[in-house]
């Protein structure tokens, strides 16, 4: 297909809800971008809108789907009318492309499909299911990371010019600077959704360490409840351990960077990520941060910062480390972190390089 090269693409993005989440935050900040820079943008959410939506520049239309059984051919009906006029079709996460695939085979719309893979256990799960294989290789494949790009490459045997990466970026917010309290507590934040391989727990015994050793620290904990059981763990642990009064819970934030100025440093305990998003967020308003090695973020910024990373769970190692990285001088720290962001994480060439990736598989056509 032969493309001008200074075409606006229409483009349509499909989620199921946009909760509060990683790859729901990157799909608001798709959208958001690419409507700065005059393109046709619509979301369809195939069952409510979710939180995120009011993150959406107010001229994106929200098209709600409100599916109540999976397999409704009404409900795939008014998908496939939703999206069949866009340029584009974006779809993110794999239980909603499968679900896009089943409709568009149903309804026989004859377009390429862009699929977004945000995977975050690719360290720990590399497994390769019936669906996976069968759809994958039908799709042009966005990936978030070049493990998962590789991943594609190797376990389903797609071809090179039909798997792009796209590491995650955000748009920085206006807010107030990170600043130290002067109160003598030094704050503490985890962001994760609650479910087990985020490994909150850890963090929660970092904090346990760090107050055994007479200091006073406070942890936060943001995020939204994707495992009941694994919440209910973490909020009892808090309890058996007298706690209380050392953790705080908030499962309703959704603008993280706008309160990011509340905390001295942020910790990272999960155990397998392709981002984390999270990560470059502290970096666009230069908060001070420990993290796991995991994701396609950590791999790119380890050689810049490398005490802000760790190879283990050692317990009395990350307390260390913590304190280490709170005595270093913060406006340093905090400047170049604020640099990082902008040296790998340009909104301008993340919008270039999605563009690429349409131009690219709109080819294929």
């Amino acid at each position: 297909m032969e493309l001008a090269k200074d075409k606006k693409f229409s483009v349509v993005q499909i989620i199921d809800r946009l909760n509060i989440g990683g790859t729901e935050r990157v799909l608001v900040t798709l959208s958001n971008l690419l409507q700065d820079n005059g393109h046709h943008v619509a979301v369809v959410t195939t069952v409510t809108k979710g939180p995120l939506a009011v993150m959406l520049n107010k001229e994106i239309p929200v098209i709600e789907l409100k599916r109540k059984w999976k397999w409704n051919p009404v409900t795939m009906y008014r998908l496939i009318k939703a999206v069949k006029h866009f340029d584009i079709i974006h779809v993110h996460s794999s239980y909603n492309l499968r679900y896009l695939f089943l409709a568009v085979s149903i309804f026989r719309l004859k377009r390429p499909i862009f699929f977004h893979e945000h995977f975050g256990d690719i360290n720990i799960d590399q497994s390769v299911r019936w669906h996976t294989k069968l759809i994958y290789p039908k799709t042009i494949l966005i990936a978030v990371s070049k493990q998962i790009a590789d991943w594609a490459m190797e376990k389903l045997k797609m071809p090179a010019y039909k798997v792009f990466v796209l590491p995650n970026t955000v748009i920085r917010g206006k807010y107030p600077s990170v600043q130290l309290k002067k109160d003598g507590i030094k704050r503490l934040l985890i962001v994760s959704n609650f479910r087990p391989t985020k490994n909150i727990l850890a963090g929660i015994q970092i904090l346990e360490n760090l107050l055994s050793r007479g200091s006073s620290f406070h942890l936060t904990i943001m995020g939204q409840v994707a495992d009941k059981a694994y919440y209910d763990s973490i909020v009892n642990y808090i309890g058996i351990q007298q706690l209380q009064e050392a953790v705080s819970i908030r499962t309703k934030e959704t603008d993280i960077q706008s309160v990011l100025y509340e905390f001295d440093l942020a910790m990272h305990t999960a155990t397998s990520e392709s981002g984390p998003l999270v990560l470059i967020e502290y970096m666009a308003q230069g908060l001070p941060f420990i993290t796991y090695d995991t994701g396609e973020v950590v791999q790119q910024i380890k050689s810049d910062l490398p005490e802000c990373v760790m190879q283990n769970f050692d317990i009395e190692e990350w307390s260390n480390r913590i304190q280490e990285l709170l005595q270093k001088d913060n406006d340093a720290l905090q400047q170049q972190l604020l640099k990082l962001f902008d040296t790998y994480y340009s909104v301008d060439a993340y919008y270039e390089k999605c563009l690429h990736i349409y131009r690219k598989g709109l080819e294929m056509c």
